[in-house]
């Protein structure tokens, strides 16, 4: 199934005589120029599909860049984290809900920070602690609040409860901005939902007289 008729991607080429980290076709969809694919995968292949998949994603919108991924955590700098793509103009987020994959990839020209969080429809979260005494979002609401996050770049060492939304579709968080929260149509098997921060234009320089 293709959400809004975009294109499937092919499954990536076999490592070393091993079959691709994901066989299926892999789905794929636009949110407002922001591109998202997800498919099926191993636990063990779950980091090399999301790089597979980026790597597409980022290949179209960056035709002839150097589409190297790196991940670095915005505490420590070690090599995990959210990925990075330091030689191509665009931006890269990920989110795994088992057996699922998925990954948004954006132009810098357009967005200046983005995050994607995806949950299974039946996962059933114990939020109570973190919420306290407020009621707990349901699985739409925390996939968007992770989405947030993960736009933010901080992650969880901003408390999830001080992610706050506005009626027209905004979320703010402490320190960080406002951001544009999107659901995704991922149909009947996955919960999605994207923030992002758009780029402001430069303004149009004033010539003098």
């Amino acid at each position: 199934m293709v959400s809004n008729g975009e294109k499937l991607l092919a499954p990536g080429p076999p490592r070393r005589g091993r079959i691709p980290p994901y066989a299926d076709p892999v789905q794929q969809t636009m949110v407002e120029g922001v591109r998202v694919a997800w498919a099926r995968s191993a636990p063990d292949d779950r980091r090399e599909t999301a790089s597979t998949l980026i790597g597409a994603l980022a290949a179209e919108l960056a035709p002839g860049s150097d589409l190297r991924i790196e991940h670095r955590c915005p505490v420590c700098g070690g090599a995990h984290g959210r990925p990075v793509l330091p030689s191509a103009p665009v931006h890269a987020s990920v989110a795994y809900a088992d057996p699922w994959v998925v990954v948004a990839v954006a132009p810098d020209r357009e967005v200046d920070a983005l995050g994607i969080d995806a949950e299974v429809p039946d996962t059933t979260l114990d939020l109570t602690a973190l919420f306290a005494p407020a009621d707990a979002p349901d699985l739409r609401g925390w996939t968007a609040i992770e989405a947030v996050l993960k736009a933010d770049g901080r992650g969880l060492l901003v408390p999830p409860d001080q992610v706050l939304f506005a009626p027209d579709g905004v979320a703010s968080v402490p320190g960080g901005g406002a951001f544009r929260i999107l659901p995704v149509p991922a149909g009947p098997d996955l919960v999605v939902s994207l923030a992002l921060r758009p780029r402001r234009s430069a303004p149009t320089p004033t010539r003098r007289p």
